[in-house]
């Protein structure tokens, strides 16, 4: 490889057009399809992939409409009224719609605001119940209706039928006493009374709109017109909503309107992390170029030190056009440690020309260690590939073409950029690192003593607690103040602590899905006898199956015989005009029984508003049909097996066709089972590294050995520290425990290189801790910064990392040289 990259060299030399046609080529085709890529924002990317027993993807949190509701909360303050809190909600409502409306088709983001009953709802349902009611009386129920059919029974209830015709109600739908003489409407009401208690739900109508018990807050709920996951849309319907709310807060300062839900969290995530990625990561990088602009004196280093960088990011997110065609934001942030790796190589290439100050001899002396670095790197971000969570294996796919990218443009195309008259180096600055270099720290029985303590400690450590895996997807997630302050008072205003969550049945159809229902109503139904589950919306009572209201229509038919049929005539000629009322006035009661009745599908007749029926069932972005409950359980934690709100999930889930709206719940075991697989894979990177170290060294085992050493020892104390500071692994910083694999390799490696070609080359070691001194010093200062991010994913990952990079660089410089020193000790004796 060392040939040929010279070969290359002279080649480019000879023919600079070639040179530069070439690199121009490869710059526009990468930044081209680099940039035709899309960058997913998606916070959900981070979720494993879930599978169910016959192998088949569970359905994906990302395909329900339902997770793109967003909640309007109006809470008043200073002893605001309710009506005045209805006045703001209205108005905040119709500001919102015509700012809305305002925009041309293609950038509207609301599709829909339910805040409020239309007028015509209860009149619209009455009329429906009353063309459809046999559909929705249970068979039971005729069991007890020929107590009914009695003349004590008819006396009491004329009477009471009396007071109702004079009631306000009375007077507004008089027809529905007229068909209903038996008094058939409070049996029903007390069958559908867990429907009209909405489950628990926590709400309460006044004046058509939703407060909560206390009537305090006033909810909307807002449907975006796109997905939660169509991050551009959505953060032009937050930007708006937050507009408003500030304005509105200035109008009305009693009343504050905050929001929450999963487009705003989504949002708010996206928004953090640009914000991470503009300061803590920019910053770093800034402080970066400034030192090495300082230490290497030349103004073309910054060009020559971002070309390959650029280069490989190109390089990287063309290859990933190709291969996947989108890429995660949070993959590409996280990608700041492979900057840091690539980073390192180009450092090498120029801090070791100026040293020699000549292009060939610099890549006889690096292309082999570079190289050999490479492949290692490769080899343990590649790893990721296998993990099952898509983020993962972005990155490590992004990871592993980035450094490819870096390291050919660093052999190949950078020494043409290289001008040995033009060399410059600050003499004081390196002075200085020679002189920390120089200090001989592997000689040094203290510090040796030291290390070995605090490895073995370590090591003691690990194996006691062995490695801690947070599988809890909600500690990576950016909470926003007014999303958090919103979720909690809607908590704590309606459900009183508990937990909340949606459970669906699934089908190819709407009638499939209501079908499939009853076995969801039946199983929450003997959960909630045994006390896990406290209320849930029973929306089987509202849609029922077609053949089964065909049961029931045929159910209804056989019970209203000629035979009862005149016997209801006689009781009410007998017992009407005792109450005062005429016996013709329920002459639509006979009309009503002895009507054609007809299976109709209620969630198709318009009657029920699109905001609140999209609660209860949707056709997912993927074509499944659903029908949702929502269930209320105890708020206990979501990482306890034992928990009620696990044990709810695990009954539901073992059953066919019915789901969990959580994709947490599904991915809680599926993260664990990813900590094993990483730790596998992590070794196995291991193994692939000593089998590459053995081979460069041909077979010499104790040289391989000693190569991988510093490796080996930094992982263990990264992995005992985290016991002993009582951190956990988590989905992100399992990512930099491969970076600090990586740099390890290669810091190992160059001085691997060093000590075995001392006697050649008896400088080669010197410029190779100043390499890795500049690397070291730019790791910490770039991968340190993501400690200040805001964003939990982000700033995650800053402990392992500096543990791990401090223990790669301190083996390196200190436990291999005295190793190797022993070694050729023992070799002469």
């Amino acid at each position: 490889m060392t040939e040929f990259c010279i070969k290359v060299y002279h080649y480019f030399r000879n023919h600079r057009a070639v040179c530069w046609i070439s690199m121009i080529i490869w710059f526009v085709c990468c930044g081209f399809f680099a940039f035709q890529i899309h960058l997913e924002e998606d916070i959900n990317k981070l979720l494993p992939a879930s599978t169910n027993e016959d192998g088949s993807t569970k359905l994906a949190f990302a395909n329900l409409k339902i997770k793109d509701k967003t909640f309007l909360l109006f809470e008043g303050k200073n002893g605001a009224s309710v009506a005045h809190i209805v006045e703001t909600c209205d108005a905040f409502v119709d500001s919102l719609l015509r700012k809305d409306a305002v925009s041309d088709s293609s950038s509207r983001t609301l599709e829909d605001i339910f805040y409020c009953l239309p007028d015509e709802l209860l009149p619209d349902a009455i009329d429906y119940l009353e063309t459809h009611l046999p559909a929705y009386i249970d068979t039971s129920f005729y069991a007890g209706l020929d107590t009914m059919l009695t003349t004590s029974h008819l006396e009491r209830q004329m009477e009471e039928n009396r007071r109702d015709l004079s009631s306000s109600f009375g007077s507004m739908y008089p027809e529905l006493i007229q068909v209903d003489p038996l008094g058939l409407r409070k049996e029903l009401m007390s069958r559908f009374k867990p429907l009209v208690e909405g489950g628990g739900s926590g709400y309460k109508i006044i004046d058509g709109h939703f407060f909560v018990p206390d009537s305090t807050v006033c909810v909307a709920f807002l449907t975006p017109r796109y997905s939660a996951t169509n991050t551009g849309q959505g953060s032009a319907l937050f930007q708006m909503l937050n507009e408003q709310i500030e304005a509105f807060s200035t109008s009305v300062p009693d009343v504050k309107i905050c929001y929450h839900g999963t487009p705003a969290s989504g949002f708010y995530n996206a928004s953090q992390i640009k914000s991470d990625l503009k300061t803590t990561i920019a910053g770093a990088m800034i402080l970066v170029l400034l030192f090495i602009l300082f230490c290497f004196r030349n103004y073309d280093t910054l060009p020559l030190l971002l070309l390959p960088l650029v280069f490989g990011v190109l390089f990287g997110l063309a290859g990933m056009y190709f291969i996947r065609g989108e890429f995660s934001l949070l993959a590409l942030g996280i990608g700041a440690v492979v900057l840091g790796v690539a980073f390192s190589y180009v450092l090498h290439v120029l801090t070791h020309y100026k040293f020699v100050n000549n292009p060939e001899q610099m890549l006889r002396d690096q292309v082999r260690p570079v190289c050999l670095g490479c492949i290692t790197t490769i080899g343990s971000f590649m790893g990721l590939v296998f993990v099952q969570t898509e983020l993962l294996r972005d990155f490590g796919l992004f990871a592993s073409l980035s450094i490819v990218g870096t390291t050919a443009f660093c052999l190949l195309y950078l020494p043409q950029f290289l001008n040995p008259a033009a060399n410059k180096i600050n003499k004081r600055a390196f002075l200085f690192i020679e002189k920390i270099n120089a200090f001989p720290f592997d000689r040094s029985k203290p510090l040796i003593a030291v290390l070995l303590i605090i490895t073995v400690v370590c090591i003691a450590f690990y194996i006691k607690g062995g490695t801690r895996f947070d599988a809890d997807m909600h500690d990576l997630g950016y909470k926003s103040e007014i999303t958090s302050y919103s979720e909690n008072l809607l908590r704590n205003k309606t459900y009183t602590g508990d937990k909340q969550k949606y459970f669906a049945s699934s089908g190819h159809t709407m009638e499939e899905a209501i079908h499939r229902f009853e076995g969801l109503n039946s199983k929450l139904d003997s959960l909630q006898k045994e006390g896990l589950v406290k209320s849930y919306t029973h929306t089987g009572m509202l849609f029922v199956p077609l053949d089964v209201q065909q049961q029931r229509i045929d159910a209804w038919k056989n019970f209203w015989t000629s035979q009862r049929l005149q016997l209801v005539r006689k009781l009410i000629e007998e017992t009407a005009p005792q109450a005062g009322l005429r016996p013709e006035a329920f002459q639509p009661f006979f009309d009503w029984v002895t009507a054609d009745y007809k299976p109709d599908a209620l969630y198709k007749a318009g009657i029920i508003p699109q905001g609140y029926l999209s609660t209860l069932m949707e056709q997912s972005y993927n074509g499944e049909y659903l029908c949702f409950t929502s269930v209320r359980c105890a708020n206990d934690s979501i990482r306890s097996s034992h928990s009620d709100y696990h044990r709810i999930c695990d009954a539901v889930a073992s059953l066919p066709h019915l789901l969990v709206l959580d994709t947490y719940y599904y991915t809680t075991d599926t993260l664990t089972q990813l900590n094993k697989d990483f730790n596998l894979l992590q070794w196995l990177s291991m193994l692939f590294v000593f089998v590459i170290l053995l081979l460069n060294f041909h077979g010499n085992i104790r040289y391989a050995l000693l190569g991988f050493m510093p490796i080996l020892l930094s992982w263990f104390i990264v992995l005992g520290a985290m016991v002993i500071f009582d951190k956990q692994f988590n989905l992100i910083n399992v990512v930099i425990s491969t970076f600090i694999f990586g740099i390890g390799v290669d810091y190992s490696i160059f001085i691997m290189s060093g000590l075995l070609d001392k006697g050649q080359n008896p400088d080669l070691l010197k410029y190779h801790k100043t390499a890795i001194f500049f690397s070291a010093v730019i790791l910490i200062i770039t991968v340190g910064s993501m400690l200040f991010a805001k964003h939990p994913a982000i700033s995650s990952v800053g402990f392992c990392t500096l543990v791990g990079l401090i223990s790669s660089v301190v083996l390196s410089y200190v436990v291999q040289p005295a190793v190797f020193r022993i070694i050729q000790k023992r070799k002469q004796q």
